[in-house]
């Protein structure tokens, strides 16, 4: 018996009736019966020096923000919202408030709290520059995965997926629409 998905690294455990599973728990890859290593093969990975992130000093924005956050803003022509694919609450959307907005576990204190016990308190946060929609995972314990691979820090498309515990989320971006005034 493999202890650790050679994809994600996650552990792996017996359970009763699966005493070999087939896939992985985390990250759904199928898994052979001589894998041992986990595959390092991410799509982006970025750290920011070391630092402790605790729900004390949770990554939030204030009015005299360093200079780190000055290109952080939301666009003025577009609204992005967080969707809810799989999960608990599927269909439930979170539009992004603030340029900078922490995902989490419910009660944990994020920004978006959602309804996982996979999902740790600060799991991972969505960043807007401008145009630029950047995901980064906060030292979870079980991960961030775009397309089954677990990202430490990735850029996201206009409707990116990817999943934290259980829950898949999709990025929704859509054009504001502006009305402007009839002169007669």
């Amino acid at each position: 018996m493999q202890t650790r998905c050679p994809h994600c690294g996650a552990s792996l455990h017996k359970s009763g009736a699966d005493q070999n599973p087939t896939r992985c728990w985390m990250c759904t890859a199928p898994l052979e019966p001589t894998a041992a290593k986990p595959k390092v093969n991410n799509p982006t990975i970025i750290m920011r020096p070391a630092q402790a992130l605790s729900p004390g000093n949770a990554i939030r924005l204030s009015e005299h923000s360093g200079p780190q956050t000055k290109t952080l803003s939301l666009p003025s022509n577009a609204s992005i919202k967080i969707a809810v694919e799989e999960g608990v609450r599927v269909g439930v959307e979170y539009e992004l408030s603030r340029p900078l907005m922490t995902i989490g576990r419910l009660g944990g204190g994020a920004d978006i709290e959602i309804d996982d016990p996979e999902v740790s308190r600060l799991h991972c946060s969505v960043e807007v520059r401008n145009e630029a929609i950047l995901l980064q995972d906060l030292r979870s314990k079980n991960g961030t995965f775009i397309d089954g691979a677990r990202v430490f820090a990735a850029h996201l498309d206009e409707s990116s997926r990817f999943r934290i515990g259980s829950t898949v989320l999709r990025i929704d971006r859509t054009a504001s629409e502006v009305t402007s005034p009839h002169v007669i």
